[in-house]
């Protein structure tokens, strides 16, 4: 009898996660959140990225180059009112509420860049990377928390290739780089339920039809430490946030703010060949 009930038992704790998982409904009187990301304090350093260093550089230098061939990452984007593009606004510990987007996850692969620059992802969920070059990019996912590789994706010159990401434990933050051009970089961020909003040009965000209650939302930008705030929501009501960043945060290695200097006869900066 005991050996059944043991049985019994790890059956039911095996089973027990499914029941855990998301369910879609129809939300009534839901609530919803609307706020602006903004960053304050000074404007981060863009990344820069000598192209003469990498292959295909007639490919390469047709985007975000300047005039002495680094290909630039701006990481942060602002308007004129300091509001933040690609952060992902998210609530946590949704157990119901509606339903998913139906649109799967398309990255494109261009000039030797990866479009966008920021992906709302699922577990195991599967995208798709469209590479519009007439050159091959072999890029890597990391989970970021960790700096482990979880998936490698060869991308096939103008072919389209998919991957499917696997998050380790509890960990949210991928990130992925074309080993053959580092400066080839897009990001995920996982979420378990389809509240979520992702900003744009303004840093403005709505996330709507929300079920009342209390929920914790989180900000999050690729560079940046994760903000939270606990919210209680009513029934039709649109609760006002703002999340604030700092650009005191970001300390950049010397060698990512380097403009050219390795190549150049006179060059004078530390790090470089002079």
């Amino acid at each position: 009898m005991s050996c059944a009930f043991t049985a019994l038992l790890v059956l039911m704790l095996g089973l027990a996660p499914s029941s855990w998982a998301y369910q879609e409904i129809e939300v009534t009187n839901g609530g919803s959140i609307s706020g602006r990301a903004i960053l304050d304090g000074p404007m981060p350093q863009p990344r820069v990225y000598h192209l003469v260093l990498f292959p295909n550089l007639d490919i390469c230098a047709e985007v975000e180059t300047d005039d002495e061939m680094n290909r630039v990452l701006y990481d942060f984007i602002v308007d004129e009112n300091r509001g933040m593009r690609d952060v992902v606004v998210t609530l946590e510990h949704v157990d119901a509420g509606k339903p998913f987007r139906p649109k799967p996850i398309n990255i494109l692969s261009e000039n030797c860049k990866f479009y966008p620059d920021v992906n709302v992802i699922r577990q195991g969920e599967t995208f798709f990377v469209d590479n519009q070059d007439a050159v091959m990019h072999n890029s890597q996912v990391y989970q970021k928390e960790r700096g482990k590789i979880i998936l490698n994706i060869p991308i096939p010159a103008e072919e389209i290739s998919e991957g499917k990401v696997h998050f380790q434990k509890h960990y949210k933050i991928f990130q992925m780089i074309c080993g053959m051009h580092e400066f080839m970089q897009t990001w995920g961020y996982r979420v378990q339920n389809p509240y979520f909003f992702k900003t744009g040009a303004d840093g403005t965000f709505k996330i709507e039809n929300i079920p009342p209650g209390e929920y914790t939302v989180n900000a999050w930008h690729y560079l940046m430490k994760v903000r939270t705030q606990k919210i209680k929501i009513g029934p039709n009501e649109d609760v006002k946030i703002d999340f604030h960043f700092d650009g005191d945060e970001i300390e950049r290695p010397f060698y990512e703010t380097i403009k050219s200097g390795r190549i150049k006869k006179d060059a004078r900066l530390p790090g470089t060949i002079h």
